[in-house]
């Protein structure tokens, strides 16, 4: 039988994620992700794919955060036109995850294209000066015309241009290839093999993937993980359990720590609501539009219903988190126990008294000079962009204000030089100085952590213990120290991918 599976992402990182499965010849991607973080990373989205786009036969996709679907539409733009399976909540949530993405891909391209004409012109005009004062020296002479001659010397700027990696237009012809299914329904990927998603419990609609592969009468079982969520977690339920692969590839965001108990990460909450009730600040929190925002909005309203904080006022300042609100409410059968009780007792789970969306630009701008103490719920979750930027602008220098992280905050961004200390932040060209107070709280993160992907991972056990165990999306410390615990802990054979790397399972 001839299996192989290439990393093309989320090995030797965290974003990315894209693997490309291979039985004889059957190809089946695996997610298509986008790479964030440091310029280095983002840069990597416009490499060609590793494999010949039209050459696939079908693509399956884990959920819907940008690390794991972003780079779809330039797998369609590149000639891919087979099915993408995913959950029905993920279609809905995955839509607008693009269609925001090829907005900003057309405006990120935009600028990137004026910077570069703005820069070859000004080259350009100094060469050009420089010429003509080489060529007065040359001939002794002082012209007084000189510079009237250099600016009228002065050339288009002549430079390369960029075309997005996609646009709206990709995005609709990637949404009519979307085919939506139940957890635990069987889907006939292609000849030979078959799919089963299993509820991952990270965010609505994430899956993990069960994929069987035949050659003949031959058959393997290969897991992916994709993102597992927490046991515990409100709205959504826990990560199913699996007792059987040949092969499975798990995730190590957190791989090498443990987060504090959810009861602890409450009590800090409170603990931020109040200290910003008291300076009449602002609380600022950097979030994930889909998943994170909707759970803090949920820990929001339960505490308020408690009477455990202050009814400080809300500004969700995301049109995205907006829009996968509705989506979120739009799914109640996969909600879990909790929740659901809720909604039959009438109460609303993802709405926060007084909460305010604020949709438009104009209404983001006018946050700062709301009257405090309020919260702002803003994107990007690591300050790569979005609305998040100019808050920080407004907020960063005032003692009075608390930046709040609740989530990852991958190397290389603003998130994580201001968690680890920073004390200026670049932002727009401007540093900005840092005065505000700076608070991170584990746990509320969407991802296992190593205790909790080694359980969920010691369901492998007896007969249905894994040949191999890859691990995949962390950083390299993280990886490694999850490697070696599941070395240790659970007897399996761990092994940790290189990016491109194809590894030919037996």
């Amino acid at each position: 039988m001839s299996i192989s599976i290439q990393f093309l992402g989320a090995a030797g990182g965290v974003t990315g994620s894209q693997f490309l499965v291979t039985v004889a010849d059957r190809r089946v991607l695996v997610d298509c992700g986008m790479f964030q973080g440091s310029p280095e990373e983002v840069a990597r989205n416009r490499l060609p794919f590793a494999f010949d786009a039209d050459a696939l036969d079908a693509v399956i996709l884990t959920h819907a955060h940008l690390d794991h679907c972003g780079r779809l539409p330039a797998l369609v733009k590149a000639g891919y036109d087979g099915p993408i399976h995913a959950t029905g909540a993920t279609v809905d949530l995955a839509e607008i995850v693009l269609r925001d993405s090829a907005k900003l891909q057309v405006e990120f391209t935009e600028r990137w294209n004026r910077r570069q004409a703005k820069k070859a012109a000004a080259k350009e005009a100094d060469e050009r000066e420089a010429d003509l004062e080489n060529e007065a020296e040359a001939l002794e002479v002082d012209d007084e015309t000189l510079p009237e001659r250099m600016r009228n010397a002065r050339p288009e700027g002549r430079t390369e241009t960029r075309e997005p990696i996609y646009d709206e237009e990709d995005v609709e012809r990637t949404m009519t290839l979307f085919q939506g299914a139940d957890y635990g329904a069987e889907i006939a990927v292609t000849d030979g093999v078959t799919a089963v998603l299993h509820d991952a419990g990270h965010i609505l609609g994430s899956a993990i993937i069960e994929l069987r592969v035949r050659d003949g009468d031959d058959e393997r079982t290969i897991i992916f993980s994709g993102d597992l969520g927490r046991d515990g977690s409100p709205i959504i339920r826990d990560p199913t359990p699996i007792a059987h692969a040949d092969h499975v590839v798990i995730e190590s965001t957190y791989g090498n720590r443990e987060h504090a108990s959810h009861d602890d990460a409450i009590e800090e909450l409170v603990a931020a609501i109040s200290e910003v009730r008291d300076d009449r600040g602002v609380l600022l929190v950097p979030a994930f539009a889909i998943g994170r925002t909707q759970e803090l909005i949920w820990v929001l309203d339960d505490l308020a219903r408690d009477g455990r904080i202050p009814r400080v006022p809300l500004y969700l300042d995301s049109p995205m988190a907006s829009r996968a609100t509705d989506v979120y409410l739009d799914h109640p059968e996969i909600y879990d126990d909790e929740t659901a009780k809720l909604l039959r007792s009438g109460e609303s789970p993802l709405s926060y008294p007084g909460q305010q969306f604020t949709d438009s630009v104009d209404e983001s701008k006018a946050i700062r000079t709301a009257e405090r103490p309020i919260m702002v719920v803003a994107s990007s979750g690591m300050l790569t962009g979005g609305r998040i930027m100019h808050h920080l602008k407004d907020f960063l220098p005032d003692p009075s204000c608390t930046l709040l992280f609740i989530g990852y905050q991958g190397q290389g961004t603003l998130g994580r030089h201001l968690q680890d200390g920073g004390k200026t932040a670049r932002i727009d060209g401007q540093e900005i100085e840092v005065k505000c107070r700076i608070r991170s709280i584990s746990g509320f993160s969407a991802h296992a952590d190593q205790e909790e992907l080694e359980t969920w991972l010691g369901h492998f056990a007896g007969d249905g213990k894994p040949k191999t165990v890859f691990i995949v999306h962390g950083d390299p410390d993280a990886a490694e120290a999850f490697a070696e615990r599941v070395r240790k802990e659970l007897g399996m054979e761990a092994v940790i991918p290189k990016h491109r790397q194809t590894v030919t399972l037996g």
